[in-house]
């Protein structure tokens, strides 16, 4: 066992090591992690369906990820933080996705598949922001470089949505739960034993009072930017949960669907891995109104009748509307919040965002499909909410460019 240094310059020199240590184990991980979404997500409905599942009870199946995984990342995070390290956590919550994962490819019986992806979803929806959490303990003070960390994962997503949709166009695979979920239980399950022997325990502050986190989330600021990335990835509801349907009724063939996610994804990759250059250069405050009108501009353009590469092409503004955003509001976020809070944060920012904004925006979108046969109601409703997020980002860049941060301590 590592004697932990009681030289204060020791201990700061013996953090930056391990720090560095974890980082490339961590991008290990951010792929495997990642490269397991890429093939849940765009794949689980067209499997299911194959063993006959209805799209009420795939419905359902989402549903109930969605709500647990709105709730779970906040209290993971906040355990985390108790213990004073995230890797044991991170390490059981990916072995549980992994045996979870091989257990949907087993059943056919919908409520079983229904409460195992609920499970899902409270188990192993926080190890993203965990292991967002877990890479800014090790960037320290150069937490600015985060997004070329995080990059990895988007990479792993596209990567791996790309060839197992190859795959299956050669026939390699069947869009079947006993031939995808495996791979997606393999991938997690190896996840969990990068993290298990490869990232070192990072030291850090343990939370000694959970009543810090009432006292970093009432700043206004984070408040305002909460909202803001609520109410940006609520725009993005249609995108997110009915490309497919969406590229279907604008009369596109079907592979602009996977063109526009592939490209999207290209440019969110290089956008993040770019944000440090681009924070310096334009500043946070800008950079949160230019996302949000550039999610606007996105939306309104994609009510007009598009050619198939126009389409393609446009939607590459995600690695902005989304890569870009992303990765500033958590650097914003990690910086606003004293360093005991590092994993709570991060999850009360996931389960905010993406949780609470991410169901009302599919809420939004359903309904907009449901009420009309084209496209146009539901982009210009998917425009009218980030106009909203405009308004809101102008406000929040105003405080954030007159607000130092704050030097927190315990309650």
């Amino acid at each position: 066992m590592t004697p932990t240094p009681t030289n204060p310059l020791a201990a700061v020199t013996d953090a930056a090591v391990r720090g560095r240590r974890a980082l490339p184990a961590l991008t290990v991980v951010y792929l495997l992690v990642f490269a397991s979404s890429g093939i849940q997500l765009p794949l689980t409905a067209v499997a299911m369906q194959k063993v006959g599942l209805s799209p009420s009870a795939i419905g359902a199946m989402w549903g109930a990820r969605s709500l647990t995984a709105a709730v779970a990342p906040f209290f993971w995070g906040l355990l985390a933080d108790r213990l004073g390290t995230a890797r044991p956590l991170l390490a059981l919550s990916l072995t549980l996705g992994a045996g979870l994962t091989a257990l949907l490819s087993t059943t056919t019986t919908p409520w079983v598949c229904v409460v195992i992806f609920g499970v899902y979803g409270a188990t192993t929806g926080p190890a993203g922001s965990m292991l967002d959490g877990m890479t800014l303990t090790a960037l320290g003070t150069s937490r600015a470089q985060f997004g070329r960390w995080r990059a990895f994962g988007t990479v792993g997503f596209g990567v791996s949505s790309l060839v197992v949709t190859l795959l299956l166009q050669e026939g390699v695979l069947q869009p079947l739960p006993r031939s995808l979920f495996p791979l997606c239980a393999a991938l997690l399950a190896l996840g969990a034993f990068v993290v298990a022997v490869g990232v070192p325990t990072l030291p850090r502050p343990a939370l000694s009072d959970p009543r810090l986190v009432g006292v970093a989330f009432r700043q206004p600021l984070l408040v305002g930017l909460v909202t803001l990335g609520m109410v940006l990835w609520c725009s993005h509801g249609a995108w997110a949960g009915f490309l497919a349907v969406v590229v279907e009724r604008a009369g596109l063939p079907a592979v602009v669907t996977g063109a526009a996610v592939a490209f999207s994804v290209l440019t969110e990759a290089v956008i993040m891995s770019a944000a440090p250059r681009l924070s310096a250069r334009f500043g946070v405050p800008a950079i949160l109104v230019a996302a949000a009108a550039l999610a606007f501009v996105r939306w309104a353009a994609s009510a007009l009748p598009l050619s198939a590469t126009a389409f393609v092409l446009l939607h590459g503004l995600h690695g902005v509307t989304f890569g870009l955003f992303f990765v500033v509001v958590v650097g914003v976020v990690a910086e606003r919040c004293p360093p005991e809070l590092r994993q709570a944060s991060q999850g009360l920012l996931a389960s905010l965002v993406f949780g609470v904004g991410g169901f009302f925006g599919s809420a939004l979108a359903g309904t907009a499909l449901q009420h009309s046969d084209g496209v146009v109601v539901l982009w210009s409703a998917m425009a009218a909410v980030a106009a909203l997020a405009i308004v809101i980002a102008v406000v929040v860049a105003r405080r954030l460019a007159a607000t130092p941060s704050p030097s927190m301590s315990s309650p």
